[in-house]
């Protein structure tokens, strides 16, 4: 087993999955998220009859620890649910959040949120197998195909979410199982004949993270603590900004800035030959205040989104007049013009992705830069 370092635990679970029983009877397991070579999350879950309790480290813009436990009543509805959120990577921090479910004499089921010292409540619905989301952490997932799990190794059509849009799920060819989240795409997972998650494959998603199954005990929780509880990841895609004045044209707009955290972009994460929001979460939106030519296509001034294709030789930039959607969300028919990109290989690894314009002979030049690839248009001025 290589060293950990401060950066990333990967390299603790990696080594030893070779190891790790995913087929294990015992109820008790962790789940090891990693995004690239940085470590998300890790998550520890015991699971009894109709109960779960779990712990959960989670690195973003800030490193939480959180603690649940989640009950089942006879029908399957939820009938206990508590939550408690702290700083840092243990229950030692300052307390931030804390969820609990009250269910009236009518049955009525209410959860009531304190945090910065308001309180919030909100009526949910009687749902069996619903479960809290808990974004980044999948506890609560399995929690819910656990339940849902029958005899045949079937699955019901969605994880119902308490008070939340359902996730849609559905068996894929191959036997693995597509759980898509109601924005940002879907995920494959591996999932045994107990409705236990044993590997999640996230890379379809915007979060594009990788979970795996492993042992309780091989994460231990205060290396954990010491390793990751003031070393947060920071914003995992934050939104980059295009200010660029290039012949004469002043372009505006902003995109999503994903990070290439150790893994192989073009070709790898990015299948060649795939639709690619261009970014992260939200559509990449893209002005400019003069018309322009590309290889001969005309784009008249106004506003666009941008999308593409990337391929081994270069591949499509694909603009569209329709702006302001999710990253997801494409309409072909709305497409202002598909230009082919060329593509060079760059002299440094660029890490967080980014859009430009720059000046070029008789013109300029609009660059998608990432990894060490730059794609790119030559465009000329009306």
């Amino acid at each position: 087993m290589r060293t950990l370092s401060p950066s990333v635990a990967a390299s603790l679970c990696l080594a030893a999955l070779s190891g790790c029983d995913t087929g294990d009877e015992t109820e008790r397991a962790a789940y090891l998220t990693l995004m690239g070579n940085d470590t998300l999350a890790v998550e520890w879950i015991e699971f009894g009859d109709d109960e779960v309790d779990a712990e959960a480290l989670i690195r973003g813009s800030n490193t939480t620890f959180g603690q649940y436990h989640l009950e089942f009543g006879e029908d399957g509805v939820v009938e206990a649910y508590t939550a408690r959120t702290y700083a840092g990577g243990d229950a030692s921090g300052e307390l931030l959040r804390t969820d609990e479910l009250v269910v009236a004499e009518d049955g009525t089921r209410i959860l009531v949120t304190t945090q910065g010292g308001e309180d919030r409540s909100r009526e949910l619905d009687g749902q069996v197998a619903a479960v809290p989301f808990i974004d980044i952490l999948h506890w609560p997932f399995e929690a819910s195909m656990r339940w849902q799990m029958d005899e045949n190794g079937t699955l019901g059509s969605e994880v119902p979410i308490l008070g939340g849009r359902p996730f849609p799920l559905s068996r894929n060819t191959d036997g693995t199982w597509a759980l898509r989240h109601p924005s940002r795409g879907p995920s494959t997972a591996q999932i045994d004949d107990m409705g236990r998650i044993t590997a999640l494959d996230g890379t379809g998603s915007t979060r594009a993270y990788d979970l795996r199954r492993v042992d309780y005990d091989l994460l231990d929780k205060a290396e954990m603590a010491a390793l990751f509880g003031d070393r947060p990841l920071g914003e995992l895609s934050g939104r980059g900004m295009i200010d660029d004045r290039v012949a004469g044209i002043h372009f505006t707009g902003d995109y999503g800035v994903p990070r290439k955290r150790g893994r192989d972009i073009f070709g790898g994460l990015l299948s060649y030959g795939t639709w690619w929001r261009t970014g992260a979460n939200a559509a990449t939106q893209l002005s400019f205040d003069g018309d322009i030519v590309i290889d001969g296509v005309v784009v008249p001034a106004g506003d666009y989104s941008l999308s593409s294709i990337p391929e081994e030789d270069g591949g499509i930039l694909i603009i569209n007049r329709r702006t302001g959607q999710g990253g997801q969300s494409y309409d072909e028919a709305e497409d202002q013009a598909r230009v082919r990109m060329r593509r060079d290989m760059l002299d440094e690894v660029v890490e967080e992705f980014e859009i430009r314009a720059v000046e070029a002979d008789a013109g300029g030049r609009l660059e998608l830069r990432w990894d060490d690839t730059v794609y790119w248009v030559p465009f000329t001025v009306r």
